[in-house]
């Protein structure tokens, strides 16, 4: 890639990501990211529906219906499970694993990360793997 030799201008964070579900697990995954995980639902589609996080906000989409979305905004999707990696709030991580489990939703795996990080796995209805993080695991 050519450039102008310049660093790139930099980016704040990440807007918007994605997650997919089919058409018969619409009601479920919804109910599933506005009830249990207690997001704000900002927007709905008749084959989609977005949630606000206080940083960014996560798109739901029917896999089946992005090929009849017009235009390139719905160049996207994926053929299998997506995943998304939630950053709990400061002394949230604990009481996320209680709720999630008081709620029957399975832990599938935990996580330890050097400098004591940690996170869990998990599942949505439609088979996204999710993960809650008690603090940004990524080196700097």
């Amino acid at each position: 890639m050519s450039g102008s030799g310049a660093d790139p201008p930099g980016f704040a964070g990440i807007l918007e990501t994605c997650v997919y579900y089919s058409r018969p697990k619409r009601e479920e995954v919804e109910r599933f990211y506005v009830e249990t995980l207690g997001l704000s639902r900002v927007a709905d589609w008749n084959d989609a529906f977005a949630c606000r996080l206080p940083t960014g906000i996560l798109l739901a989409f029917e896999r089946e219906a992005l090929d009849e979305r017009p235009g390139p905004v719905a160049a996207h999707g994926s053929l299998g499970p997506g995943h998304v990696c939630l950053l709990a709030a400061e002394g949230a991580y604990e009481p996320w694993r209680r709720r999630l489990r008081d709620l029957g939703v399975e832990i599938t795996q935990e996580a330890s990360w050097p400098d004591h990080k940690r996170s869990f796995y998990f599942h949505d209805p439609a088979g996204n793997l999710l993960e809650i993080a008690d603090q940004d695991i990524w080196p700097r």
